[in-house]
């Protein structure tokens, strides 16, 4: 699941929706506002509890983009690409 984890993208926890902070071994830290915590189950959550990940959107397209797809013939996205295509 990490290659679909972005910094500063959303991820959500058990419908939760918050900003990942940090990205790296096969961790990732997030963001909580006081109103979230107070508002939210959050709180009642511990290490190792289980819980339902959704991550954005954008992670999986950079992941798809820049890995590419099994399906597809080329390596993913590459800067000669990038800059074919105007960017």
């Amino acid at each position: 699941m990490e290659p679909f984890i972005v910094e500063k993208g959303s991820i959500t926890i058990d419908g939760i929706s918050l900003t990942v902070v940090s990205v790296g071994n096969s961790q990732f830290s997030v963001s909580i506002i006081p109103h979230t915590m107070a508002n939210t189950t959050l709180m009642d959550k511990h290490p190792g509890a289980i819980v339902n990940l959704e991550t954005d959107v954008i992670g999986k397209y950079v992941h798809s983009f820049t890995v590419g797809h099994p399906s597809q013939s080329s390596s993913g996205l590459t800067m000669e690409k990038l800059l074919e295509n105007g960017f």
